[in-house]
């Protein structure tokens, strides 16, 4: 079987070397079934999603960039983002495309009852609770816990882990055991509280797709 050629944009201006690392990532977690190329978006995009405006812009800066591929290097396009900006836009090109939250989210909801998130600001918060609402999803989906964290905790992430311990216990305790982490480029590891899931939202899409691909399924349409 050919690895799936992905490409995912990023939602924001990124300096090299972070675009650098977080390709790196990708590609590890693509392993041998998905061939996945990181773009980042040119120095006027926005520099993090911190006010509404910033994720329209980033949604017409991803269209952008995805107009400009060539649809015979990649399978599949998808903003590297669980709020899939763009994503309606990118439907209308040649290449078929993918939204890490909605091809997530049913399955969150589906495996273990409810489910809530963490985001790094309420920009983020509000646009994941609307993504939802229009995917059908909003029954299973129990709020969002907000970390007010700058962008830079993105990349040094021993204080975001902190933090998502702390509310993955307190969600526990309250019967939602799984908590989504709102932050694509965020590497996660397991939870410490055993009746836990923390869901590395791009960890569980590449799972999915590879599901699709290994029963003979296209991972769109």
């Amino acid at each position: 079987m050919k690895p799936l050629r992905i490409c995912m944009i990023s939602p924001i201006h990124l300096s090299e070397s972070i675009t650098a690392a977080r390709a790196a990532r990708l590609r590890t977690l693509g392993g041998s079934d998905l061939d996945v190329d990181l773009v980042r978006l040119p120095p006027e995009a926005p520099p993090g999603l911190d006010r509404p405006e910033d994720v329209e812009a980033a949604a017409t800066h991803i269209a952008a960039v995805a107009a400009g591929l060539d649809p015979a290097r990649y399978d599949v396009v998808m903003p590297d983002c669980v709020l899939d900006p763009g994503v309606e836009a990118l439907g209308e090109g040649e290449i078929p495309v993918l939204g890490l939250l909605r091809l997530i989210a049913g399955g969150l909801y589906g495996i273990g009852g409810p489910f809530s998130a963490v985001t790094r600001n309420e920009t983020i918060a509000d646009e994941l609770a609307a993504r939802l609402r229009g995917y059908g999803l909003a029954d299973g989906f129990r709020g969002t816990d907000i970390l007010n964290l700058g962008i830079e905790k993105v990349v040094h992430e021993e204080e975001w882990t902190s933090a998502l311990d702390r509310i993955v216990r307190e969600r526990s305790r309250a019967g939602v055991a799984i908590v989504l982490n709102g932050c694509s480029a965020v590497a996660t590891g397991p939870s410490s509280w055993s009746d836990s899931w923390i869901v590395d939202p791009t960890t569980y899409a590449f799972d999915l797709i590879r599901a699709r691909l290994r029963n003979g399924l296209q991972p769109v349409g």
